[in-house]
């Protein structure tokens, strides 16, 4: 009981002080902002052009052919379900290709010899199932492997190794 009369007079001398001294300047919130804002913003904001997103996508790949040498090819890529294609021409001896700028969609690769330095024209060479196979002689299935292309990326690995089918589309 005694403890509780000491308390008591010290609650009213701290209630008597806090009554009696003056208030606190309660701080503008809006100059508090301004001027955390300030601290932390530099005055001139260099902004960089926010690049674009790439329009079409590629395919790419290997080139191979049954001799020594890689004669000059026109690699295709065949729309599937439209008459659309798009090609690049190579050089000879050329072991890789790139085809750029695709619309969205489903692809057929086929390659057709140019001719010269003793090559034939028109052979064609194709990306089938055999070459997903491993294009050992168990591969004998020789259709065109469609080949999905989306915008803004490459579809890689098209390698165009598969000469034995003789029903590709005929050269463009």
């Amino acid at each position: 009981m005694r403890k509780f009369l000491i308390l008591i007079p010290m609650a009213l001398l701290l209630t008597f002080c806090a009554a009696n001294s003056p208030a606190a300047p309660t701080p503008d919130m809006a100059a508090i902002v301004n001027a955390t804002l300030t601290a932390f913003v530099p005055e001139q904001v260099d902004l960089l052009p926010v690049p674009t997103l790439a329009s079409g996508g590629s395919i790419s790949g290997r080139l191979g052919y049954p001799s020594e040498a890689i004669p000059p090819l026109k690699v295709v890529a065949f729309r599937v379900g439209g008459s659309e294609f798009f090609f690049v021409e190579t050089a000879l001896n050329q072991a890789d290709y790139r085809i750029d700028n695709l619309p969205e969609g489903k692809y057929n690769v086929v390659a057709y010899t140019l001719g010269g330095d003793s090559f034939p024209v028109g052979l064609s060479g194709g990306y089938t199932q055999a070459v997903l196979c491993g294009m050992t002689e168990a591969c004998t299935e020789h259709t065109l492997v469609d080949v999905i292309v989306f915008n803004g990326e490459e579809s890689m690995g098209v390698d165009i190794i598969d000469w034995l089918q003789p029903n590709f589309p005929p050269m463009p």
